[in-house]
């Protein structure tokens, strides 16, 4: 009794009345009392487990109340890369801007992976995202899935037979990003497993660019989903191809633990993407293309989020 009041800061009086009350709203004894010693009797050691896990559940409720309190304030600063552009995370993070609107979010662009890496290891960025796999191995991963690329052709351009094998893009004129180095070896590398040499006929600083000279020009570019579907409403023509060309992505960051605007972030992002994937990889089941059910999700979405702004029964 003695060492419990000392670990627990209190008088020893007030350990012994909590275990009175404790014992009469139980109508148990929970201790065999041998002269000024206490043991726990059968049914004290039935309740050790689970008053143990109502002590753990408490603390792991300050826990996450203490987080609350610092989101109400604070700032996060994510890194991107040009293969992992500032406008798709900007999407990603909605859910996370709407939940924490005083939370300040910088978004920086990096020229490439290893720049993005040092930039987190050096602890100027909490999360950074970026495509896989990453020069070093001091970086803690969380994976968010696959990106794909597909081809966009310039609008009026008669739609091919999908999917379109890339072994018939020899004679395709291309307009790449020059920002995006790691994509382009990417396509590059693919087209030539198919003995395909890629016809480049546009350098680009960015994908912006990249889109527009496609939508104005006689050229086609290999594009992520999501520009992809945008193209696609301004009149462009996107295919799929055989095989795939897609490459895995997700958020690196420090090791031990971010801090709370970071983590409920990366939280947030993960929690988005899976519920987008999840809804494409549904759709697509029932039949649907990659490209109609990417626009169906995101049509979707933009209709939830609509409801939302208006509130119930309007």
């Amino acid at each position: 009794m003695n060492r419990a009041a000392q670990h627990l800061q209190v008088a020893q009086a007030s350990i012994s009345q909590g275990i009175r009350q404790l014992e009469r709203e139980l109508k148990l004894s929970l201790f065999h009392r041998t002269g000024r010693n206490l043991v726990l009797n059968p049914a004290g050691q039935l309740l050790v487990e689970p008053a143990r896990k109502v002590l753990g559940d408490l603390v792991a409720a300050q826990d996450i109340m203490r987080g609350a309190r610092e989101l109400q304030v604070g700032s996060v600063t994510i890194g991107t890369m040009p293969e992992m552009s500032s406008d798709a995370v900007a999407a990603w993070s909605a859910s996370f801007t709407r939940l924490h609107p005083e939370i300040r979010i910088d978004v920086l662009e990096f020229p490439g992976a290893r720049e993005l890496c040092d930039e987190v290891l050096a602890g100027r960025c909490e999360l950074g995202f970026t495509t896989f796999p990453v020069p070093t191995e001091n970086l803690e991963r969380i994976e968010l899935g696959d990106q794909r690329l597909l081809l966009v052709m310039p609008p009026r351009t008669p739609p091919p037979v999908q999917p379109l094998a890339l072994r018939r893009l020899g004679d395709v004129p291309l307009v790449v990003s020059n920002s995006a180095l790691r994509e382009n070896d990417l396509v590059t590398s693919m087209l030539r497993r198919e003995s395909v040499l890629p016809l480049v006929r546009a350098q680009m600083p960015d994908r912006h660019a990249q889109m527009t000279l496609v939508l104005n020009g006689a050229v086609s570019a290999f594009l992520p989903l999501r520009m992809a579907t945008a193209a696609h409403r301004l009149g462009a023509v996107v295919v799929e191809t055989d095989p795939q060309i897609r490459t895995p992505f997700g958020i690196v960051h420090r090791p031990g633990s971010l801090n709370p605007a970071a983590r409920s972030f990366a939280v947030q992002s993960h929690a988005e993407l899976t519920r987008r994937n999840a809804r494409i990889a549904e759709l697509q089941a029932a039949g649907a293309s990659l490209l109609d059910a990417a626009l169906t999700e995101q049509s979707e979405r933009g209709s939830d989020r609509s409801r939302t702004r208006k509130g119930p029964g309007t």
